[in-house]
């Protein structure tokens, strides 16, 4: 399982040099710092969507030093969910997510 919203989700705060989230869950010991990681960012990231600009496209950005920095989707609640018992199950998946989040998204994924 990859869990690639969240992984996006992530990755975007990584963009904007924001690594609160993705260290939390990266250092995280156990599920509960990684669930209130998780509960932040989104509060965060759609706070971000509802105030981001719309293009001609319809893909929401925000600029930067005068460029456009493209929002991924909101992770939805299933994947959420899952993400969750994941983790719950395993702590090595939140490590993974948070190493794939500050990766280079591969060709064709969210930038």
């Amino acid at each position: 399982m990859d869990f690639p919203e969240v992984v996006n989700m992530l990755r975007f705060f990584v963009r904007m040099r924001n690594f609160g989230y993705v260290d939390r869950m990266g250092n995280a010991l156990t599920y509960e710092p990684v669930e209130m990681a998780i509960l932040e960012a989104l509060r965060a990231f759609r706070s971000i969507h509802e105030s981001a600009k719309t293009d001609e496209n319809d893909r929401k950005y925000i600029e930067k030093n005068g460029k456009k920095i493209y929002l991924p989707r909101i992770p939805d609640e299933e994947e959420i969910r899952t993400f969750l018992n994941a983790v719950r199950k395993d702590m090595s998946v939140a490590k993974r997510v948070a190493t794939l989040a500050l990766a280079f998204p591969s060709k064709g994924g969210e930038e």
